[in-house]
């Protein structure tokens, strides 16, 4: 019996020590890379290979940004947190105009559905 306790700890703390990697290694990498994004946005949104081709640098260069403000130590979290924020309000006024109006809304919607499972997330 004691066997079974002892295999059944070692199980449980084999799963956690798992998650906790998981959980790091998701924290080290930050974001997804602009590519994965780029992926995602053209499969929601359907782009045309020329929106996916004006999207890329900006994409890219929004990334560069984030990432710059996520490795920077000398930010408090509520600091990084508005410069992200100033980052998102820069670009998208360059995304939108790569996005015809059904786009932008359906960008709108996936921005807001997102932020609604980052919220629930928090809690």
């Amino acid at each position: 019996m004691h066997a079974m306790k002892w295999l059944w700890a070692l199980a449980l703390s084999v799963v956690l020590v798992g998650g906790c990697l998981a959980v790091l290694a998701q924290e080290e990498k930050g974001m997804p890379d602009t590519e994965t994004r780029l992926q995602r946005i053209s499969t929601e949104l359907n782009l045309t290979a020329d929106q996916k081709e004006k999207l890329k640098p900006i994409l890219q260069n929004q990334a560069d940004a984030w990432k710059a403000v996520i490795n920077d130590q000398s930010l408090s979290k509520e600091q990084k947190r508005a410069k992200m924020k100033e980052i998102h309000e820069k670009y998208a006024p360059d995304i939108k105009a790569v996005l015809t109006p059904e786009q932008q809304e359906k960008l709108k919607a996936m921005r807001d559905e997102a932020w609604e499972n980052h919220r629930d997330e928090m809690k």
